[in-house]
């Protein structure tokens, strides 16, 4: 009765109509008049001329229709792809026991499991979590900080509610247990974009300066016709004669060469904005945005992509705290700190251990086209993928995709970025693995810090570890690590670290 969980698509249009519509909008409909009185014309005085002229302008018609709508099906099979990916799979307490199912076959009183990194499968209200689960809303309303969740409903309002999230949204951190309340078109996401497909499709800024064209060019093209057809019946004209003569200067007025013209501009201008990973799903959307002078736009998930980059790190040099550069596009992904600097290692180890986010298992390894199975070399060892990728305007791209928290993203990207091979000294799963948690104090928006408690298993020895906001962590700290040597913080160096 509740159907499947997901979004109902807008209503396709068959091709054959999209071509249709290609070859009789406003300008092709004027192109198809001029060729019917050239038909016309040489039905009346047999002129080879009025024949070719018809049979070009039937020519031009139908290649710029057709070069239209290649394009507009090439951005619209692109757009479609996306959809074929493979679905999430949820885990889901059905009937007393435990199972995993495709997301869009979840109903209401399914009770789900959502960890770090899941998405959120359906409107759902948080039974059980941890005290560190949070959800990243926005693509929903924009926040660009993920919001805390409780099993307290603490609101009338279900968007300001901390005990509910919602189908679309990301959960970085931490984990739940949940009922699921709506799914589909029913949730909070699938009346949002019922509001989106029922606003009325306006015309483009282009279609109307073509539409306003073809009524002027029409209207000089059929007074100066009739002008010159009375005319010559008023000298004596055979009717004949002056209908062929009135039909020649109606198709005179006709610009057959303006479709094609502007059809291929548009298309150059859509493949360069490809080039600049611009998908531009409708050639007229080209001159469209040529003809904004103002866009209104939450920034978070659309202007950005909510992703952090560590630009500059501190750690203590041989006098004094020093600040380098971190390979990023703010420096041109350049790099000045020293992997050999004691404390700069040191704050490495606290990137990847203070902290809970993680690379996904799915990006660090090939898989087959059923997304499940590893691909596998000639000695039947999994393929990895490396983390770097390409260069892009100077700076490294990742292959690995993190899941958690921005800015511990940031952290452990960092800190993988230093790995030259699997399972070194900088790899994050290394450093953990070798230094197992013991105890966490989960960061929150009250403390403004976050401490774990790691053993190192080559010494035995436990380590203290914590990060946090600069002001909570320094009013903590009593001595520092400069030279090599522990020294005592004064207040002006700690003015300086600020």
């Amino acid at each position: 009765t509740h159907g499947m969980n997901m979004l109902t698509p807008p209503k396709q249009t068959p091709a054959w109509i999209k071509f249709l519509k290609e070859l009789s909008g406003f300008f092709s409909l004027l192109l198809w008049g001029g060729a019917l009185l050239c038909f016309v014309g040489y039905s009346i005085d047999g002129s080879e001329d009025h024949l070719f002229l018809g049979i070009v302008l039937v020519v031009v018609v139908v290649v710029t229709g057709i070069f239209s709508f290649v394009q507009n099906s090439k951005s619209e099979s692109l757009m479609n792809s996306f959809k074929s990916m493979l679905l999430p799979k949820v885990k889901v307490l059905r009937d007393g026991t435990t199972d995993e199912v495709i997301s869009t076959r979840i109903v209401p009183g399914d009770i789900v499991f959502v960890e770090a990194g899941d998405l959120i499968p359906a409107d759902i209200r948080v039974l059980e979590c941890s005290d560190n689960f949070q959800v990243d809303n926005a693509a929903l309303t924009g926040e660009s900080e993920p919001q805390k969740r409780s099993s307290v409903c603490t609101h009338d309002d279900p968007l300001e509610t901390t005990n509910l999230c919602f189908f679309g949204t990301l959960a970085p951190e931490g984990s739940c247990k949940a009922i699921v309340i709506e799914t589909g078109d029913r949730t909070v996401m699938g009346r949002v974009a019922a509001l989106a497909m029922s606003t009325k499709k306006e015309q483009t800024p282009i279609n109307k300066e073509i539409h306003h064209f073809i009524l002027v060019i029409s209207g000089i093209a059929l007074f100066l016709g009739v002008l010159f057809f009375l005319l010559s019946i008023g000298i004596g004209t055979p009717f004949i004669e002056s209908l062929v003569f009135t039909i020649g200067i109606i198709v005179a007025n006709v610009p057959e060469g303006l479709l094609a013209t502007v059809t291929v501009c548009l298309t150059l201008t859509a493949k360069r904005m490809h080039a600049k990973k611009v998908l531009v799903k409708n050639l007229e959307g080209v001159e469209t945005l040529g003809s904004t002078s103002c866009i209104c736009s939450d920034k978070t998930g659309t202007l950005t992509m909510n992703v952090m980059t560590v630009a500059q790190v501190v750690y203590g040099g041989l006098n004094a705290f020093i600040t380098e550069d971190a390979p990023s596009s703010f420096t041109g992904g350049k790099k000045t700190y020293d992997t050999t600097n004691l404390c700069f290692q040191k704050l490495l180890r606290c990137a990847a251990l203070c902290n809970v986010a993680t690379f996904t298992e799915g990006s660090k390894w090939k898989y087959k086209d059923d997304g499940e199975t590893k691909e596998l070399d000639e000695f039947g060892n999994p393929i990895p993928i490396p983390f770097k990728g390409v260069v892009a305007q100077g700076v490294d791209t990742y292959n690995w995709k993190p899941v958690g928290n921005a800015s511990e993203c940031a952290m452990i990207k960092l800190v993988q970025s230093e790995s030259s091979t699997p399972r070194d000294e900088y790899d994050v799963d290394s450093i953990r693995s070798s230094h197992p948690v013991k105890y966490t104090i989960p960061f929150n928006s009250k403390n403004k810090y976050q401490v774990h408690v790691h053993e190192d298993t080559s010494s035995g020895r436990h380590v203290v570890l914590m990060k946090g906001a600069p002001e909570r962590i320094l009013d903590r700290c009593t001595h520092a690590v400069i030279g090599g040597m522990i020294v005592e913080l004064d207040e002006n160096e700690g003015i300086n670290i600020i």
